[in-house]
């Protein structure tokens, strides 16, 4: 990530929270614990360990839910993790929301009993009406005719 470009060099990712952005999170981190710092070695690291597409807000909710739960110092992998769990129970959220709307449509197309029921006498009422087809023999012979 670190490449020349334009006579300065880059530590930031191309999407994501910027430099700014991860400087005003580490302020906000300091006041929760005044362990944490900032200066600008520390956010150009932090900038190449949060994942790319943790957003800021996230970013301050983690840190908030991370320091109302722990006494210990923050560090990116302890947002990166926290934020992966979100992503992924988003996902599973949604998965799960699909399913019911299919299982829900799914049931709406479906026929009741009585529905079943009707043309299940329907069909027993038509299939002997006399046109059903002659059948042949394995020697080719019509059945009526033996």
């Amino acid at each position: 990530m670190k490449v020349e470009q334009s006579g300065q060099l880059s530590y930031q990712k191309s999407y994501g929270m910027k430099l700014p952005d991860i400087a005003l999170l580490l302020g906000y981190v300091g006041i929760y614990d005044l362990r944490v710092q900032v200066d600008e070695l520390k956010v150009r690291a932090w900038a190449e360990s949060l994942d790319f597409d943790l957003p800021l807000e996230e970013a301050k909710k983690i840190v908030s839910w991370h320091y109302a739960n722990s006494d210990q110092a923050i560090n990116p992998s302890h947002l990166n993790r926290q934020w992966r769990v979100r992503v992924a129970s988003e996902k599973e959220r949604q998965r799960s929301e699909a399913i019911t709307r299919e299982f829900e449509e799914a049931k709406q197309r479906a026929l009741s009993y009585e529905q079943a029921q009707k043309y299940l006498e329907e069909i027993r009422k038509n299939f002997n009406k006399g046109n059903d087809a002659l059948l042949e023999t394995d020697n080719g012979k019509l059945a009526s005719d033996l």
